[in-house]
């Protein structure tokens, strides 16, 4: 989290002088129009207008302000949470100022090992940066939560290899020691989470105008270049807006839409999603939904299995109609919330599927993937019979695709600066991952935008 005392009181200025919505016609011409308020997007927003470039950023989604709540996250998630691939796999995708940011799980991991020996892109000289402004760390041990403290604990004992994760969150904000538990993932209301509408904040501190509820319709292409952006703000009025430059963070399902309408060749074909699978017991304790989720995780088997574990609990409502829905003999697993413990698989899956021009996303899961998810599954179980979860009370549940990603990727759609075939279009979201990246995103995607930045200023 950044702190004011560390930036010399600007979130202090941004926060008296300004809020997020502006209620104003944008100018006919900028030097760079990001579409997309996400990590990518509002990082890319805040290095060029701090560098002085006119920049305007658009947000598809509203500026929503009540978190924590159910309605809330409903309207967040696109689909009001229904978003489903062709094959039946629940997408997550996020339509708000910050994107994902606001309601993902606050962990934190730096870029996969693999990004610069297999694609030649190091970001680690702008880790340390990140770190900073971001608050990245370790919790201290007493705010991991009980239980999941002791999954690890006793995951360990068993012989597996655990470890606390680095989150985006900032202890300072804890109330009473606590964070805001299972119900982060309907967005921080403590504020102890960073996301990605600080560096909107200080986008527009440093001059950027930003439109909420404004959807990019084109990217405009003339003479093998991007020349703008064709725009329907709030009101409905369709505008043209000039720029420069054109950075497209709309995400692995909005980026691949505007490109396949820009005629960029291959864009949209093939996706990840990280596929996440959440096994539960009711256990004779606390269970996890107080914890900050995944307060503590595996990596031992991402190498051999691209397999991550970590301690999970969906809010309690979601849960106890997503238990119902698996199974009517679930539902009563809604009654022993308060004893459930939560262990999430998270797996690096192969390249399929797709996302066409109106959106609609195709997701099927390979053998290999399923023997990824079903690795997961039994490792995760053990587990919980180890903490005396009674086998007839641990079940699965759904798998939902985490991270829509990969849609744009680097060397086929987009090149190690990002840059389309299309002059002066550049993609800076989770589409461009090359493959799966089977952790937290935020870290990359801000990494890569910084990166980018550092780029077009060069």
């Amino acid at each position: 989290m950044v702190k004011a005392e560390n930036t010399n009181g600007l979130n202090c200025k941004i926060t008296m002088v300004m809020e997020f919505a502006m209620d104003f016609k944008p100018k006919n011409n900028y030097d760079v129009a990001v579409v997309g308020s996400g990590p990518g997007g509002a990082t890319c927003a805040r290095e060029l207008a701090r560098a002085g470039k006119k920049v305007l950023l658009l947000e598809m989604g509203k500026t929503h302000r009540r978190m924590r709540s159910y309605l809330t996250a409903a309207q967040v998630l696109d689909g009001h949470g229904l978003l489903r691939a062709k094959e039946g796999m629940p997408i997550f995708r996020a339509l708000t100022t910050g994107g994902a940011s606001v309601v993902y799980s606050a962990s934190a991991a730096d870029p996969p090992p693999w990004l610069k020996p297999r694609y030649g892109i190091d970001l680690e000289p702008w880790l340390p940066e990140i770190k900073k402004e971001t608050g990245y760390g370790v919790l201290p041990e007493e705010l991991w939560g009980k239980s999941s403290a002791k999954v690890m604990e006793t995951a360990n004992k068993i012989g597996y290899k655990w470890e606390p994760m680095p989150k985006f969150l900032n202890p300072d904000k804890f109330v009473k020691g606590r964070c805001c538990g299972a119900e982060t993932h309907l967005g921080c209301s403590c504020g102890a989470k960073w996301t990605a509408r600080e560096y909107v904040r200080e986008a527009m501190y440093s001059g950027a105008h930003f439109l909420d509820e404004t959807e990019c319709e084109r990217v405009m292409v003339e003479g093998g270049a991007a020349r703008g952006l064709l725009i329907r703000m709030k009101s409905g009025e369709r505008l043209r807006v000039n720029a420069d430059r054109v950075i497209l963070a709309a995400g692995g399902i909005g980026s691949p839409m505007l490109l396949k309408k820009a005629g960029v060749d291959g864009a949209g074909d093939g996706c990840f999603v990280d596929p996440t699978v959440v096994v539960y017991g009711k256990a004779p304790f606390e269970g996890t939904h107080l914890d900050p989720p995944v307060s503590v995780v595996s990596w031992e088997f991402y190498e051999s299995h691209g397999i991550r574990l970590g301690t999970m609990m969906e809010p309690r409502w979601l849960f106890a109609i997503n238990s119902a829905r698996i199974s009517p003999s679930r539902a009563i697993s809604g009654f022993s919330y308060g004893n459930m413990v939560g262990i999430l698989a998270k797996v690096k899956d192969d390249l399929t599927g797709g996302v066409d021009a109106d959106g609609v996303v195709s997701k099927p899961l390979t053998d290999d993937d399923q023997a990824r998810l079903k690795k997961g599954k039994q490792v995760a179980a053990d587990i919980l019979r180890a903490l005396d979860c009674k086998s007839s009370s641990i079940f699965e549940s759904e798998v939902k695709g985490a991270h829509p990603s990969g849609t744009c990727r680097i060397g086929q759609v987009v090149d190690s600066n990002l840059k389309t075939g299309i002059g002066g279009l550049y993609v800076c979201d989770a589409s461009v991952f090359p493959e799966a990246l089977d952790r937290p995103t935020v870290m990359t995607i801000i990494g890569l935008a910084k990166r980018l930045c550092a780029h077009l200023e060069s």
